[in-house]
């Protein structure tokens, strides 16, 4: 049986899932799309995360063109060959936030503000700011290839990467490094992070850094412990 081929729409859809989700890996999104009379769509829906000004900034590249309300009509103007589809006519951002995340900027704002009136017409600009400010959603790192031998360590010849993020406890600076290749043996691994002051979190789907460990990762580090 041949295999099905996407739309465009579907296409597009899953070119900005496969994007989003290498860019914000911890973060859930849906993206769906829709062809009816006249052309297609696709939306993005997620929660909490990036803002939907940064997911924008990447999705709107996926829309073939925009509608000129002086005109009226549709102005077409393709898309990048390199984003590997069509795009779509329409492309929406739905960006939820979770009561429990709205409790937490709100008590930043009152605390960097004073005390807010919800009824005030700048109060939602002033918690945009406290989020951009206290809460920026950090995306992933560029993924760190390791050269196979280099450094002689059990990262050797795996791929990995290093993400810059934060702790929920108290939004300190940490680093997460996500092995990519399957490790059959895990316990030599965790014992030679550990070494070079990582341990794994189960939340983070990770080993945990406090310092950048891109430097330890080659191996000097682990080469010196050893000594």
């Amino acid at each position: 049986m041949a295999k099905r081929q996407l739309t465009g729409a579907a296409l597009t859809a899953k070119k900005i899932k496969e994007r989003l989700t290498a860019l914000y890996p911890r973060v859930k999104f849906s993206v769906t799309s829709d062809t009816f009379s006249m052309g297609n769509s696709v939306d993005i829906r997620w929660t909490d995360g990036p803002t939907s000004e940064a997911v924008n900034a990447i999705t709107k590249q996926y829309r073939y063109g925009s509608f000129d309300g002086m005109t009226d009509s549709y102005d077409y103007s393709g898309i990048d060959p390199a984003l590997g589809c069509d795009g779509a006519k329409y492309v929406h951002c739905n960006r939820r936030t979770s009561s429990e995340y709205r409790t937490k900027i709100a008590a930043k704002a009152d605390e960097h503000y004073g005390s807010l009136n919800p009824d005030d017409p700048g109060y939602h600009g002033k918690l945009a700011d406290i989020e951009k400010m206290f809460f920026a959603y950090p995306p992933a790192e560029p993924k760190q290839a390791v050269v196979p031998g280099q450094g002689g360590t059990m990262l050797s010849g795996l791929e990995y990467e290093v993400i810059k993020d934060v702790d929920t406890r108290d939004q300190s600076e940490l680093y997460v490094v996500k092995i990519i290749t399957r490790v059959k043996d895990f316990k030599p691994l965790r014992q030679e992070m550990k070494a070079i002051g990582g341990y794994y979190s189960r939340f983070k789907h990770g080993f945990i850094f406090r310092e950048d460990p891109t430097i330890a990762l080659k191996g000097n580090v682990a080469e010196e412990a050893a000594a």
